[in-house]
């Protein structure tokens, strides 16, 4: 069976866009309905260059950066990662941090992409309902069912709404009532009391550029 943390990367990517290199985001969806529509994209995205994937996993990075990313506020979620270290930090170190970080993800989920298959994971999503005008955060009710008759996995995405680019974008993933964001905090808070926050933004580019590679429960 997998391990939680394969589920907690595992399901993160359904929260992808649907843009491609040639196509704008999705401005002021409803998130609940953008959630079911990008993951149905994605979906077919991944299908349809499965062949270039087996070939170079890093072609994974392309796809992040192209479907992903547009819809993950990964400067909130670096500034919340980062929590009371956040005062302590310089103009350029916050800036260092947040892109390096921003490269973090699309490696960490590039690496969950080597355990996703199209063909076998199906979403269940919450009914969407209606908005009003000072909703600016959210919760989305998700359940991953495999075709192996397993029990269906509990996803609550959270999402916030950027009113400078009209945009939903999803910046915490809780699993069975584990929240990924708490723990990168906690991970990376013990990294910046060892090792400093310079000496973080170091480690955590030099794990930024490793080769993608398929997740094992060992590794």
């Amino acid at each position: 069976m997998k391990t939680l943390y394969a589920f907690l990367m595992t399901a993160l990517l359904v929260v992808t866009g649907t843009a491609d290199a040639n196509s704008e985001v999705i401005r002021d969806e409803n998130p609940y309905a953008l959630l079911e529509r990008v993951a149905n994209k994605t979906a077919e995205r991944i299908g349809a260059d499965r062949s270039k994937i087996n070939e170079d996993l890093d072609y994974l990075r392309v796809i992040i950066r192209e479907e992903l990313m547009p819809y993950v506020d990964s400067t909130y979620a670096a500034k919340r990662v980062l929590g009371r270290n956040l005062k302590d930090t310089t103009e350029e170190q916050r800036r260092q941090f947040y892109a390096v970080f921003r490269e973090y993800l699309v490696a960490t989920y590039g690496r969950a992409f080597t355990q996703y298959d199209e063909t076998k994971h199906q979403f269940q999503f919450e009914q969407a309902r209606e908005l009003g005008p000072e909703d600016r955060m959210v919760e989305v009710n998700t359940r991953l069912i495999e075709e192996d008759g397993r029990p269906p996995i509990r996803m609550d995405f959270k999402l916030r709404y950027d009113k400078d680019e009209r945009l939903w974008k999803a910046y915490d993933l809780v699993v069975e009532g584990v929240s990924l964001l708490n723990s990168k905090a906690a991970e990376i808070s013990s990294v910046i009391r060892s090792r400093g926050i310079d000496g973080t933004i170091e480690l955590l580019d030099e794990k930024a550029n490793e080769p993608i590679q398929p997740y094992s429960e060992e590794g």
